[in-house]
């Protein structure tokens, strides 16, 4: 008996349907939800402009400490499916999934096939020797902001395009064409943006949060320290003395910040030293939620960090003064 792939499947399907007349019209319309903004403008780039897409985290509110209101509930028990990136992450989410009655399909996207995790670090400070391994969190807690490496991206594309067409399979050869051309233009961002960002991989640099690893790891970036692990966290005054020196050992080129965070802070860590600043927005917080948005977040991205070199680069060996 021959064996019949699932793709060929669907375009037999799709193309049955495109010869029955009235049967389109009869097939039933997607309600899909996307939890934060990265992730919405993937769907939205495969759903193009069938079935109904909501953002769930609106505006510029920040998932890690989002709480649900009673419309979103709703909301979501009237979906078919939601996609979202973990429970560790949309932490808001978890009452909900837990519930047996639900009806809707639940995608987390970091818990699939050929999503590449990265161990959270664990010392804010982890500059060292290339010949020494990176101290990873034992318990091997993962690094929930998978989104930033371009890679992992085109295989979350798969995963949205593949849920689509099994949810509506009438519509499974838009969602395939879709998802390839979002392919397609991922490779291309991430050529454009490992050239401009060539020139920097070695210079240090400071993050304020560390969110970033996967986006330094895709290009091939450099930081030496962060000023917080987690966005709940305050640093101590010693820590912040130790980086403020490793920033002086290293010629540190940048401090990288997230919307929100304070500048004093790294001010104090920048202080003696002709590092640039820059705010860097993992999340898209400030964009419109669009099918473009995840390109426009990865080239701010990149853009940001250029900036922050360029200030660097106007300062570099002029004499600072110490505070």
């Amino acid at each position: 008996m021959l064996k019949i792939t699932r793709k060929l499947l669907i375009l037999f399907f799709a193309f049955g349907v495109l010869i029955t007349p009235g049967l389109q019209a009869q097939a039933k319309e997607l309600n899909v939800i996307a939890t934060i903004k990265p992730l919405y403008s993937l769907v939205a780039s495969v759903m193009g402009d069938r079935g109904s897409l909501d953002l769930l985290v609106k505006g510029g509110l920040d998932p890690h400490i989002y709480n649900l209101k009673p419309s979103n509930i709703r909301q979501i028990h009237d979906s078919d499916v939601v996609f979202y990136i973990d429970p560790d992450m949309e932490v808001f989410l978890k009452r909900i999934f837990k519930r047996k009655y639900k009806n809707f399909e639940a995608i987390a996207i970091a818990k699939q096939e050929g999503i590449r995790l990265i161990p959270y670090r664990t010392s804010k400070i982890w500059y060292q020797d290339d010949d020494t391994p990176q101290s990873h969190n034992k318990d091997d807690a993962k690094d929930l902001h998978i989104w930033l490496d371009p890679a992992n991206a085109r295989q979350m594309v798969r995963i949205i395009e593949t849920t689509l067409s099994d949810l509506d399979p009438s519509g499974s050869l838009i969602y395939i064409q879709n998802a390839q051309k979002t392919i397609a233009r991922l490779y291309r961002m991430e050529e454009e943006i490992r050239e401009e960002l060539r020139p920097l991989r070695q210079q240090p640099m400071i993050v304020y949060h560390d969110a970033f690893q996967y986006f330094e790891k895709a290009f091939s970036l450099k930081s030496i320290g962060a000023i917080i692990l987690k966005s709940d966290q305050t640093p101590s005054i010693k820590h912040i003395k130790a980086l403020k020196q490793l920033a002086k050992e290293k010629n540190v080129s940048c401090v990288l910040a997230m919307p929100g965070a304070h500048p004093r802070i790294a001010t104090v860590v920048m202080s003696g030293t002709n590092a640039g600043f820059s705010i860097v927005d993992p999340l898209g917080l400030y964009q419109d939620p669009e099918p473009d948005l995840y390109f426009k977040m990865m080239r701010d991205m990149a853009h940001s960090i250029i900036d922050c070199q360029e200030k660097f680069d106007m300062l570099d060996g002029v004499d600072v003064l110490d505070d």
